[in-house]
C-alpha cells in the first residue's frame, strides 16, 4: 500500500502542497531565479534588495515546504540541486504570468505598463533594434525594458529559461521548448579592407583560402552559416580568428587581419562609406538566413509584448522597403 504521507512526515499529501502554496510568493520565486543566476545567495539577495541572512531563511522556508534541497554549495559559490531548477523553471513562468496578468488588467484602463524582456542576437541588437526601441519607448513611455545582447544560441537560453520574455535570434538553431516565427530575412557579405588589390566583387574561393578568416564564436548563427557557405564550394582558409564580437570582428577585418562574412545589416554603413569592400564567392549562391522572434513554448504573451512584437514588425517592414530602421552606424 501506498504511503499516505509525505515525505516531511506526518503530514497528508494535501496537507504538504497546501503549504508549499501557502508559503511561495513573487519575492521567494525570484530570489530562486537569481540565486541560478548569479550562483550566489548574496548576489541574489542584493537583486532582491534584502539582506543575505533575510534571503538564506527564504530558501530554507522553502526547503522545509517542498521536503528537499534546493541549493548546494559549490566552490566559493551556490548552484540549485535538481528539485531546485525544477522550482526555477516553474518561478519564471509564474512570474511571468503575474507580469501578464498586471499588464492585462492595466490595459482595461487604456494603459501599456510593466516590465519587457528582451534577449537579441548582436547583429541586429547593435544595429537594426536601437532605432525601434526609439519608436516603442515614445508610443509606451509606461513601460520598463531589460535588453541584453548576445550570441544566437545564448538568446534561445535566456528565453527557454525564462530570463528572457522575448528573443531575436538567428535561425540555426532549433529548441523544444520555444516557438518562433520568421521576423527578417537577413543576408551575409564576404567583407574585405579596401586596401589595393584586395579582394572585392566576384571572387574564386582559391582567393579566400590564402587569407585569414575572422569568425564569430561558435554560439552565433553567423559563424553556422559561413560554415555552411564555405563548405559549399570546399573552401578552407588557411587561418582563423575568432572574436567575439561584430564591432571587432568588422575593425579587424577593416585594419586588414583578414576576411569575413557578416550580416548586410552590420556593416551597411561600412560598406557605404568605403570603410570595407564587399565580395562574393564564385559558386556559392547568396547566403541567406532568417533572423526569428522566438517565445517559450507555454508562455502567454503579455499585453506589452504583443506591442513590442507590432513594433519590430512595422521596423522590419520599414527596413525591407529601404527606410530608417536600423541601417546607421
Amino acid at each position: 500500500m501506498s504511503d499516505p504521507l509525505g515525505p516531511l512526515g506526518g503530514r497528508p499529501r494535501s496537507a504538504q502542497a497546501t503549504q508549499l502554496q501557502r508559503i511561495l510568493d513573487p519575492l521567494r520565486l525570484r530570489l530562486v531565479l537569481e540565486v541560478e543566476r548569479h550562483g550566489s545567495i548574496t548576489r541574489a539577495a542584493e537583486a532582491c534588495s534584502m539582506a543575505q541572512p533575510t534571503a538564506s531563511e527564504h530558501l530554507r522556508t522553502l526547503e522545509r515546504a517542498v521536503g528537499q534541497r534546493l541549493y548546494e554549495r559549490a566552490g566559493r559559490g551556490t548552484r540549485l540541486t535538481h528539485p531546485g531548477r525544477l522550482l526555477a523553471r516553474h518561478a519564471a513562468r509564474v512570474l511571468s504570468e503575474l507580469e501578464g496578468l498586471e499588464q492585462s488588467l492595466a490595459a482595461h484602463t487604456g494603459a501599456r505598463t510593466g516590465m519587457l524582456r528582451l534577449a537579441c542576437c548582436d547583429g541586429f541588437g547593435n544595429y537594426v533594434l536601437p532605432d525601434i526601441l526609439v519608436r516603442f519607448a515614445s508610443d509606451h513611455p509606461l513601460v520598463d525594458l531589460q535588453v541584453r545582447i548576445g550570441r544566437s544560441a545564448n538568446v534561445l537560453r535566456a528565453v527557454a529559461m525564462g530570463d528572457a520574455d522575448l528573443g531575436i535570434a538567428g535561425e540555426s538553431r532549433r529548441h523544444t521548448a520555444l516557438v518562433a516565427q520568421g521576423l527578417l530575412r537577413d543576408e551575409l557579405v564576404g567583407v574585405a579592407a579596401p586596401a589595393p588589390g584586395g579582394l572585392h566583387g566576384l571572387v574564386a574561393p582559391a582567393a579566400v583560402e590564402e587569407l585569414t578568416l575572422v569568425t564569430s564564436s561558435r554560439d552565433s548563427s553567423t559563424r553556422a552559416v559561413t560554415e555552411r557557405l564555405l563548405a559549399g564550394v570546399g573552401c578552407r582558409p588557411a587561418r582563423r580568428v575568432e572574436l567575439d564580437s561584430v564591432e571587432a570582428l568588422k575593425r579587424a577585418v577593416g585594419s586588414g587581419l583578414g576576411v569575413a562574412f557578416v550580416s548586410r545589416l552590420a556593416v551597411a554603413g561600412e560598406l557605404a562609406d568605403g570603410a570595407l569592400r564587399e565580395f562574393a564567392l564564385r559558386g556559392a549562391g547568396s547566403a541567406d538566413r532568417w533572423l526569428e522572434v522566438v517565445r517559450a513554448v507555454d508562455r502567454t504573451p503579455t499585453p506589452v509584448e504583443l506591442a513590442f512584437e507590432r513594433a519590430l514588425r512595422d521596423g522590419c517592414a520599414a527596413l525591407e522597403r529601404g527606410g530608417d530602421a536600423g541601417t546607421h552606424r
